[in-house]
């Protein structure tokens, strides 16, 4: 198999060594991205918060540390919730399962954040559709993915398993998704000199 289709495989669920160790290369370079979207987050003590595709709890980790929450992680891939179960310890809630398929009960989050997760989401924006349900009327979406523009340069996003995006194309996938167009608004922002992100925050109608 291309050494760029095994990246991106693994970028999409990661397995065994290889994907331990893409984590940890994730980490580092996400710790920008991660920074700038729980700023827009804001998280208020008290709130119960979603990491849908938590991976490593990397961002997790910044959450709790920046106001006291009650944090929920999910995601399906095993080594990267082996992961985060060592980073967050034993009483962190992690649920090992896809987005599509996560079990809780409608309006049951305050927020939700959603990381360079989008890339996997089908054409029937099911991934955003479950956020939305399992958010309380008010609560709010905030998303990262890296610009179209930006990722076409990496040979492993021209593989055909992530889907792109630049800022219209993200606030559409939202809007499928049962979010309010006029309660979506997508930022454009430099990461570093070379790579362009997009910053969706969206707030469920009340």
């Amino acid at each position: 198999m291309h050494v760029a289709r095994r990246v991106a495989e693994q970028l999409a669920r990661p397995t065994g060594i290889a994907g331990r160790m893409l984590g940890h290369v994730m980490d580092i370079a996400n710790r920008r991205p991660t920074r700038m979207a729980l700023d827009l987050l804001e998280p208020r003590p008290g709130e119960r918060i979603l990491d849908a595709g938590c991976g490593s709890g990397a961002a997790l980790a910044e959450l709790l540390h920046r106001a006291p929450v009650r944090s929920v992680g999910l995601d399906p891939s095993p080594t990267m919730l082996n992961l985060a179960r060592r980073r967050l310890g034993p009483g962190a809630q992690l649920h090992g399962t896809t987005i599509e398929a996560m079990p809780f009960m409608d309006g049951a989050f305050d927020a939700a954040i959603a990381l360079n997760v989008l890339y996997f989401c089908g054409d029937d924006a099911a991934m955003v559709a479950q956020i939305h349900r399992v958010l309380r009327p008010g609560g709010r979406l905030v998303a990262y993915i890296t610009h179209r523009d930006s990722m076409e340069a990496w040979s492993f996003a021209r593989e055909g398993v992530h889907r792109l995006y630049d800022q219209d194309e993200l606030r559409s996938l939202i809007v499928a998704g049962g979010f309010a167009q006029r309660r979506v608004r997508v930022h454009e922002r430099a990461i570093t000199n070379s790579i362009r992100g997009l910053f969706a925050v969206a707030v469920k109608d009340d």
